[in-house]
């Protein structure tokens, strides 16, 4: 961007500038097309509660949500499509997509308590950081609700060669790895339909409903 002699870009218009170096939920798609149907599918398995629904469109405030996926994830293309639902619904928000693989010292730089660029090997992803209208970092939510734990535990624990098999580079054991993930990924549609869509949205709903009595109470 060119500047004028003597001029400076202000840190919002920064942060504004950071944000928005991030992939809309279309520029993703785009950009991983071997994940794009599954992650169309997921869009539209998920049926939004009409009280959800009614309290996302009235929200009063902007916020600005930053989503940080690793498409190696299988969470991934199961929980990117509920953040995507929810900032659908809200006139008020924005999403922006990062990947674990993109430079994230932008990212960073919006969420310094994160220190993203050293700990991203080590966070359970996806992760959805909210940030508020002037780009003040808020919130982080992820990578999937509390409920959704003993599901997984029970998986793994009936795969206890899923984790070797994915640090195996080896022909035979990617074939293998490969045929429990789709499962695992199958196993997950099945549970968030049936009943972790709804989790999922209460939990983050809550947080927000926290947010914004937050808000309140710091205006007054």
């Amino acid at each position: 961007m060119n500047q004028s002699p003597g001029t400076t870009i202000l840190p919002i218009q920064q942060k504004a500038l950071s944000f928005t170096s991030g992939s809309t939920f279309a520029e993703f798609l785009d950009s991983v097309p071997h994940m794009a149907g599954l992650l169309r599918t997921r869009l539209q398995e998920i049926r939004m509660p009409i009280e959800i629904q009614e309290y996302l469109l009235h929200y009063p405030d902007v916020l600005n949500l930053a989503i940080l996926v690793s498409e190696d994830a299988p969470e991934t293309p199961i929980l990117l499509p509920l953040w995507v639902r929810i900032a659908q619904a809200a006139p008020r928000f924005e999403l922006r997509i990062f990947r674990d693989v993109d430079e994230l010292s932008l990212l960073e730089w919006m969420a310094e308590e994160l220190e993203l660029t050293e700990a991203v090997d080590n966070l359970e992803l996806p992760l959805g950081l909210i940030f508020d209208e002037e780009w003040n970092f808020q919130l982080q939510w992820g990578p999937h609700p509390a409920a959704a734990e003993p599901y997984l535990d029970q998986w793994f624990a009936q795969h206890p060669e899923y984790e070797v098999l994915a640090e195996d580079e080896g022909t035979e054991a990617q074939a293998r790895y490969g045929v429990l993930l789709d499962d695992l990924i199958q196993q997950m549609r099945v549970w968030y339909n049936s009943e972790l869509n709804k989790v999922c949205l209460q939990e983050i709903l809550e947080a927000l409903i926290a947010l914004q009595g937050a808000e309140d109470e710091n205006e007054e």
